[in-house]
């Protein structure tokens, strides 16, 4: 009778061990389980995205068209307008934002390689956060549709006549480096004059304040009733009936193509970059944005995050490589 109490006692109190013990570990994860649901899912408010370059250009247009697909994946944004200095201003700003995620901007780079390494900016380019790209191009030079330039060569021989005047998208971005590559490699002499985007660039062509534009092939298409093009740097399906410089007889001049793509600000947490990139990678998924994208005159080539940091080390190394031609120009 004794041993059977005994025994009985003793099943009790590892029954009450084993419940006490389970009581410690539940009130230590009832804590953690309810700071991770407190903890809000980024992102839990709008993005502030900027966007450097004035209305009406390619970079306010491809950026317009992809918001709302981000939103789809739960990704809301504000589009500001952060526009000078080919957009060193916009690029300051992410800079200088909380490394939270929630400062993005649309980007063309070697724009802030050129800053760094030419323009002495107070940031480094491999800093930025990449999110994710969707375009490669490269650039079309382009008059008034009546002007009496009808072609590359004719805009050469014209540099020998009398002082022409070329427009860019912006000082220090890679509209000037490509302005300044063909101004070097075949020894001309003409003024440049720098615009902060295609939006006021084309205008004064139109106007016939500058002789001569160069900008994006895809802006360029959608002002065809307004522009004649002279040439491309490169073949781009945007513009197919124009020839490349190339073709026309001047292959040294090579092209400093342009990568558009998002990026956020350094040191933001691997996790929310990453979240970003997947609502950006999701949204160019959606046949129908691709769709508007190619009705714009844009045609779409994605770009990784790992893929973007590839190809932004590679333009470093190019603006190194001809940093004396902006310097000069």
């Amino acid at each position: 009778m004794t041993k059977d109490i005994t025994t009985s006692r003793r099943g009790l109190l590892r029954v009450a061990g084993m419940a006490a013990g389970a009581a410690i570990i539940g009130g230590g994860s009832a804590p953690a389980a309810a700071q991770q649901q407190r903890r809000p899912r980024f992102p839990s408010r709008e993005l502030s995205w900027l966007i450097y370059q004035a209305p009406g250009g390619s970079i306010d247009l491809t950026s317009r068209t992809i918001q709302p697909f981000l939103a789809e994946q739960g990704v809301r944004t504000n589009l500001e307008y952060a526009v000078g200095a080919g957009g060193k201003i916009a690029r300051t700003r992410v800079y200088r934002a909380r490394a939270d995620g929630y400062t993005i901007m649309t980007e063309s780079s070697p724009g802030a390689v050129m800053d760094e390494i030419i323009g002495g900016a107070e940031y480094k380019a491999l800093e930025f956060e990449p999110i994710f790209g969707w375009t490669i191009i490269g650039w079309q030079f382009c008059v008034k549709k009546d002007s009496p330039i009808r072609t590359f060569r004719d805009f050469v021989e014209e540099t020998k006549k009398r002082r022409v005047v070329v427009g860019t998208i912006g000082r220090g971005g890679s509209s000037h480096l490509q302005v300044a590559i063909v101004q070097k490699r075949l020894g001309l002499n003409f003024d440049i004059i720098h615009f902060d985007g295609s939006g006021r660039a084309y205008p004064a062509v139109m106007g016939g304040h500058v002789d001569v534009v160069c900008s994006g092939p895809a802006s360029g298409s959608r002002n065809r009733e307004n522009l004649h093009f002279l040439g491309l740097t490169k073949a781009e399906p945007s513009l197919p009936d124009v020839q490349t410089l190339a073709q026309q007889g001047f292959p040294q001049v090579e092209s400093a193509d342009q990568i558009w793509f998002a990026k956020t600000s350094p040191k933001v947490p691997l996790a929310r970059v990453q979240r970003l990139e997947e609502a950006f990678r999701k949204a160019f998924e959606k046949p129908d944005l691709i769709e508007r994208m190619r009705r714009a005159g844009e045609f779409v080539t994605p770009i990784s995050r790992s893929r973007m940091q590839e190809l932004l080390r590679g333009h470093y190394r190019m603006i190194q490589e001809n940093k004396g031609l902006l310097t000069s120009a």
